[in-house]
């Protein structure tokens, strides 16, 4: 059968609240919420908020200024040129390309062609490093990076998003609190790893997004 992992965590701590790790442990003992798998979609706020980074230190994307919500991205089937190789990607729904559309848009229906625009505008390394300093390490500087190609963990992926609920604030996920003798003294008390990786607007920006997606996506 297919299978599921389900992590859910305090993004304001980085506590595992929840984890599911398969349909049944009898029939397969593999932890699917720490298993690598390429991260697909979910990778593309990364991409928003690369793009929210640049404008706020003051760059342009070009021809096209400031990035806000509304910058319009050509979503038209292209082809990427890459270290001198031809990458010729698909939107999921095979066949339909809405031309030009506001990056709003693009994010709620998750457009492919139109992400990976805006990551070269941005620069794939540019996008590539701020998805590694939230947890993402995998990541490398290509255009498919903006569609998420490249592997990263459920657990991995919830730890991400805490950027975007923190105030640009990366929690590393954990499980484990204390540990403590048969006495009940503390043997070792574990603190969360939080790391400034984004501009708190970028990550207020990047989440008006995201609920746009839920609105209208």
């Amino acid at each position: 059968y297919p299978q599921v992992a389900l992590v859910a965590l305090n993004p304001h701590t980085g506590q595992i609240l929840a984890l599911v790790g398969g349909r049944n442990y009898g029939v397969s003992q593999l932890n699917h919420a720490v298993a690598e798998r390429p991260t697909g979609s979910i990778f593309k706020p990364f991409v928003y908020a690369a793009a929210y980074n640049t404008s706020l230190n003051g760059m342009s994307l070009g021809d096209d200024g400031v990035f806000t919500a509304l910058t319009r991205l050509n979503d038209d089937q292209r082809t990427f040129m890459f270290d001198g190789k031809a990458y010729e990607p698909g939107n999921f729904e095979k066949g339909e390309y809405p031309g030009m559309v506001t990056a709003a848009q693009a994010i709620a229906h998750s457009l492919n062609i139109a992400t990976i625009g805006l990551a070269e505008k941005v620069g794939y390394e540019n996008v590539a490093a701020l998805a590694r300093t939230a947890g993402i390490t995998n990541a490398r500087g290509t255009p498919s990076v903006a569609i998420g190609t490249y592997n990263a963990t459920p657990i991995d992926m919830a730890g991400a998003y805490t950027v975007f609920a923190n105030n640009g604030v990366h929690l590393k996920p954990w499980m484990l609190a204390s540990v403590r003798n048969a006495n009940g003294d503390i043997v070792a008390d574990f603190a969360p790893e939080a790391k400034q990786v984004m501009d708190p607007r970028t990550a207020s920006l990047t989440q008006s997004l995201l609920q746009f997606v839920m609105s209208y996506g």
